[in-house]
C-alpha cells in the first residue's frame, strides 16, 4: 500500500517530466521532422493498440464467473496479444541501431510484410470486444493455441530466413576480401621469389628494417601495372566496405527480436500460477554453448579490423615522407612490409568474420527453434489454470503488455531474470504505469534510466542513445564519454549504407524472380488474428 500511495503521489510530476523527449534531440542527431511525426504516429498506435488490449484483460476478468468458456478463449487471445505486442515494440525500444533496424524492414520485403501482418493482429479487436458484435457462427469457432503455433512457426521461419540473408551477403564479401587478398600476396610473393633466386635482376637494394620488403611496393616493376594494382586493391577495400551493412542490418534485426522474445516467453510464464509447471521449453544445449563461443570470433574480427584501418593511413604518410628523404629506401621497405601485414590482418579478419557469422546464424535458427518450442509448452500449460485462478492470469498478461510499451529489450531480459522482481511487477497495483515500474525496479536495486518518446515514458537499463552516440541526461540529449568515437562509426555505417543499395537493389531483383513475397494480408481473425492466415509477421516497426 505504500508502495501504491508513493505512485499516486509522484505520477504526475513523472508524466510531466516524460514529455520533454521530442523537444532535445541535438541538430546533429535528429531526423527530419517529417520522419519523426510519422515515426511517432507508428508508435503511438501501437501503444494505444497495447494499452487497449491490456486495459481489455482487466475489464475481461470481472466476467470470469459469467462465461468461462469465453474467459478461455480470452486467455488465449490476451497471450497472442502479448507476444505480438513484444515482438512490434522490439523496434521503439532501439537506441544505437534504430536506424539500422528500420533500415533492416525497409530493405527485406519479408520482414515489411510481417510488419504489416503483426499490426493487423494487433489492433484487431480482442475476442470479448468482438463477440457482442460477431455472429453466432463467427463466435462459435475458438482459436487455439495450435492455430496460433502454426502462425508463430511462419513468423520465426521468416527470421530463418532473414538471417540466411544476412548470412550470404557476409560469405560474398569475406570471400570476395580471401580471394583479392591471396591473389595480392601471390603477386608479391612471386616478385620475393624472383628476387631471393634472381638478385641480379632486382632493381631496388635491400635496405631498412625488412630488407627486400620495398619489392612489394611495385610487384611487377612496370608503374602502369603497379598502379593498377593499387587500384584493385583499393576498390576491394571499398566493395567489402559496403557489403558489410546487409549483413549487420539483418542480423540486429533478428538478434534483437530474438533476445526480446526469449525473455517475453519468460515473462508470459510467470504470468502463469506457481504450482503448474513452467514453460520453460527445452534446456540449453551443448551446441548451443559452442555457438555461442564461436560467435565471439566475431569480436577478433573487429579487432583485425581497427588494427588494420590504422594501415592505409601509415602507408600513405611514409609514401609521402619518401618524397623528402634524400635515402627513401628504409621507408619504402617499411611501406611494403606495411603492404603485405595489411593483406595478411585482412584475410584473418575475413575468417574470423565468416567463422563468428556461421555460427551466429546457426545460433538465430536454433534460438528460433527453441522459442516455438516454449509456445508450444506455453499452450500447454495455459490450457491447466484453473478457472479461478483465469482472472489473474489475465491481469498479469497485461501487465506484461504494459511493460513491452515501456521497457527496452536489456531491461526486460532483466525483469524475467529476476524472479523477486518479476514477481513484484506482475503483482503490482493498479495504476501499472511507467512510474510503477520505477519504483519496484529501485526497491530491488536495479538501475532504472527514463526518458520519453513523444508523448511515451520509456525506461532502459541503460541511458538512452540517440544513434550519434549522445546519451540522455537530465531531460536533453549530452556528449559522453564515448560520444565522438560512435559519431565516427556512424559515419562509417552511413557510408556502408549507401554503399550497400546496388547489391541490395539487384538481391531484390533476383528474389522478385523467384518468388513474390505478398504485399498486403487479409483480415486478421477477430479472436486470435492469425489462425488460417500463412502470412509473415514483422520484428518492428
Amino acid at each position: 500500500m505504500r508502495l501504491h500511495g508513493d505512485i499516486q503521489r509522484q505520477g504526475a510530476d513523472y508524466n510531466r517530466g516524460c514529455c520533454s523527449w521530442s523537444r532535445a534531440s541535438g541538430a546533429s542527431a535528429s531526423r527530419t521532422d517529417a520522419e519523426d511525426e510519422r515515426r511517432h504516429s507508428r508508435h503511438a498506435t501501437i501503444a494505444d493498440s497495447l494499452a487497449s488490449a491490456s486495459n481489455g484483460t482487466h475489464s475481461v476478468g470481472l466476467d470470469v464467473l459469467a462465461s468461462c468458456g469465453a474467459m478461455r478463449r480470452d486467455v488465449s487471445d490476451a497471450f497472442t496479444r502479448a507476444w505480438v505486442g513484444l515482438w512490434v515494440t522490439t523496434g521503439p525500444c532501439q537506441h544505437f541501431y534504430r536506424k539500422e533496424f528500420d533500415l533492416a524492414h525497409a530493405r527485406d520485403a519479408r520482414l515489411a510484410s510481417h510488419l504489416e501482418h503483426a499490426k493487423a493482429t494487433l489492433t484487431g479487436p480482442m475476442s470479448v470486444e468482438s463477440n457482442n458484435n460477431a455472429t453466432s457462427a463467427q463466435a462459435s469457432v475458438p482459436a487455439t493455441f495450435d492455430d496460433v503455433s502454426r502462425d508463430i512457426a511462419v513468423w520465426l521461419q521468416g527470421m530463418r530466413l532473414t538471417g540466411d540473408r544476412g548470412w550470404y551477403f557476409r560469405v560474398a564479401r569475406d570471400l570476395m576480401s580471401l580471394v583479392g587478398n591471396a591473389s595480392l600476396l601471390a603477386i608479391i610473393g612471386a616478385r620475393f621469389y624472383r628476387d631471393a633466386t634472381q638478385p641480379e635482376t632486382s632493381p631496388l637494394t635491400a635496405t631498412g628494417m625488412w630488407p627486400g620488403a620495398a619489392a612489394a611496393n611495385t610487384p611487377f616493376g612496370i608503374p602502369w601495372a603497379d598502379w593498377t594494382l593499387l587500384s584493385f586493391e583499393g576498390l576491394k577495400g571499398l566493395l567489402t566496405q559496403s557489403l558489410g551493412s546487409p549483413t549487420l542490418i539483418r542480423h540486429h534485426a533478428v538478434d534483437e527480436v530474438l533476445k526480446r522474445m526469449d525473455a517475453g516467453c519468460r515473462l508470459l510464464s510467470a504470468c502463469l500460477p506457481d504450482d503448474l509447471p513452467r514453460a520453460t521449453g527445452p534446456s540449453p544445449s551443448a551446441w548451443r554453448d559452442v555457438l555461442g563461443t564461436l560467435t565471439q570470433l566475431r569480436d577478433v574480427a573487429t579487432l583485425f579490423t581497427l588494427t588494420n584501418t590504422a594501415v592505409p593511413p601509415a602507408r600513405l604518410i611514409l609514401w609521402v615522407s619518401s618524397w623528402l628523404e634524400p635515402d627513401p629506401r628504409g621507408l619504402n621497405s617499411d611501406r611494403g612490409m606495411l603492404r603485405v601485414a595489411g593483406l595478411i590482418l585482412d584475410s584473418c579478419r575475413a575468417v574470423t568474420s565468416l567463422a563468428g557469422t556461421w555460427a551466429r546464424n546457426v545460433a538465430f535458427s536454433h534460438d528460433a527453434n527453441g522459442l516455438q518450442k516454449r509456445w508450444q509448452a506455453l499452450g500447454e500449460a495455459a490450457s491447466r489454470v484453473p478457472e479461478a485462478e483465469l482472472a489473474n492470469v489475465m491481469r498479469r498478461v497485461g501487465h506484461v503488455m504494459k511493460l513491452s510499451i515501456h521497457c527496452d529489450t536489456l531491461l526486460l531480459a532483466k525483469i524475467a531474470s529476476h524472479d523477486n522482481l518479476c514477481r513484484d511487477l506482475l503483482d503490482a497495483p493498479e495504476p501499472f504505469d511507467p512510474r510503477t515500474i520505477e519504483l519496484v525496479c529501485k526497491s530491488l536495486g536495479v538501475s532504472v534510466h527514463s526518458s520519453g518518446f513523444g508523448h511515451m515514458a520509456l525506461l532502459s537499463l541503460q541511458p538512452a542513445e540517440n544513434s550519434w552516440g549522445k546519451r540522455w541526461h537530465d531531460k536533453s540529449w549530452q556528449w559522453s564519454a564515448t560520444t565522438s568515437v560512435r559519431a565516427a562509426y556512424r559515419l562509417l555505417l552511413a557510408y556502408q549504407h549507401w554503399g550497400s543499395m546496388l547489391p541490395e537493389w539487384l538481391m531484390s531483383r533476383a528474389d522478385a524472380a523467384h518468388e513474390t513475397v505478398p504485399t498486403s494480408h487479409p483480415e486478421p481473425d477477430v479472436r486470435i488474428a492469425i489462425g488460417d492466415n500463412p502470412a509473415y509477421d514483422e520484428t518492428g516497426c
